[in-house]
């Protein structure tokens, strides 16, 4: 009677466990499933970094970068952004959401490593000295750009398509980088005959006092001899880190930019009716004959290496230097037609004015270029 009283018991019990084991297994191999789903990217340094799948928590870092997830249409997959990127009045305008996003990182290698963690990123995408910061104080695996100021199209197409495969935006990658080469291809062939002696001659300036720029060695050399003209730091070399100036500016003599004599003068600050009134410039060509200009700005300023910079600005320096040859262009219906096939930013000719006046704010140290 016990014996049988015990196997009884025994049968009881092995089919309580079996239907726990039944009722388990279901979750058990779910959560297997959500653990397995990881997918391998690789940086543009060639590190690969482990992600997961689906990826919907992306930390993106770097003023100039930003853009891209709108070029990309992977906004929604952020979860936050640099300072920068909040404080673009462009961007506000057609994307109010991006004020309540997280900006843990304000101007190069400064983060706040609690606003950032509590932002719960899945990924940080990050230059050198950012993705540095957040490897040494986080365990959130960092994906890692190319920083330097040499960011010539070549290395803008590279980065495009890196970004494209973290956020599985392929095709909005090739699509961005066709409009490029395009936009590219038209102005070359309305400079390629300009004899060398007729070129005229640009100087980029950044600063309040108009003496610090880019060197031969950065992209901004590419961008001037692109839009057919000659470059008038072309001589010297800026990239490196400087003092008080973000890698790639240098600080320049009044006197060196009167040896250049620009016949162009573009600048990031105050007012080209501030120039014509100095007697210290009066003497540059750019001055005399009031060919000063400021440089335009929509979700960054056009003076950085950014997607947006890389097709209109070599398009509104070829006009600026050159209207005859582009009679036929108008930069407001360019600019009109670039953010919205591009980042599906819909722009009203008085925005698009606004823009190419210089007149949208951004939050960047415009005196030492920190982005």
């Amino acid at each position: 009677m016990k014996l049988k009283c015990l196997i009884e018991n025994v049968t009881i019990y092995q089919c309580v466990i079996l239907c726990l084991i039944t009722l388990i297994m279901p979750a058990a191999k779910g959560l297997c499933q959500t653990v397995e789903k990881t997918r391998l990217i690789t940086d543009m340094h060639g590190k690969k970094v482990t992600v997961p799948v689906p990826l919907n928590r992306v930390a993106l870092f770097g003023g100039p970068t930003g853009q891209i997830a709108y070029i990309l249409g992977a906004r929604n997959q952020l979860c936050a952004v640099t300072s920068a990127l909040k404080g673009s009045e462009l961007i506000n305008a057609f994307d109010p959401t991006i004020k309540n996003l997280p900006g843990p990182r304000s101007v190069s290698g400064h983060i706040n490593i609690e606003e950032l963690v509590l932002s719960n990123p899945q990924l940080v995408i990050a230059g050198t000295m950012d993705g540095s910061i957040v490897e040494k104080k986080t365990s959130i695996p960092v994906a890692y750009t190319e920083s330097n100021m040499n960011h010539g199209r070549d290395l803008l197409k590279r980065e495009i398509r890196f970004y494209a495969s973290v956020f599985q935006k392929e095709e909005r990658g090739e699509k961005y980088i066709a409009y490029l080469e395009k936009a590219i291809a038209f102005v070359r062939s309305r400079i390629t005959d300009i004899p060398e002696e007729k070129k005229k001659k640009v100087f980029n300036a950044y600063n309040h006092n108009h003496l610090v720029t880019l060197g031969g060695d950065t992209f901004m050399h590419e961008r001037i001899l692109t839009a057919g003209c000659i470059d008038a730091a072309a001589e010297i070399n800026t990239s490196g880190v400087k003092e008080g100036l973000h890698s790639g500016l240098s600080e320049i003599s009044q006197e060196k930019v009167l040896g250049w004599n620009p016949d162009i003068l573009v600048i990031d600050s105050g007012k080209p009716e501030d120039l014509y009134k100095n007697t210290r410039w009066k003497n540059i060509n750019a001055v005399r004959n009031r060919q000063v200009y400021i440089q335009p700005a929509g979700v960054f300023i056009w003076d950085r290496p950014t997607a947006e910079a890389a097709v209109l600005h070599p398009l509104w320096l070829a006009k600026t230097a050159y209207p005859e040859r582009f009679k036929d262009v108008d930069m407001i219906q360019e600019v009109k037609k670039f953010y919205s096939e591009i980042m599906s930013f819909n722009l009203s000719d008085a925005q698009a004015k606004a823009l190419l006046n210089g007149s949208y704010k951004l939050s960047i140290d415009a005196a030492h270029g920190k982005w």
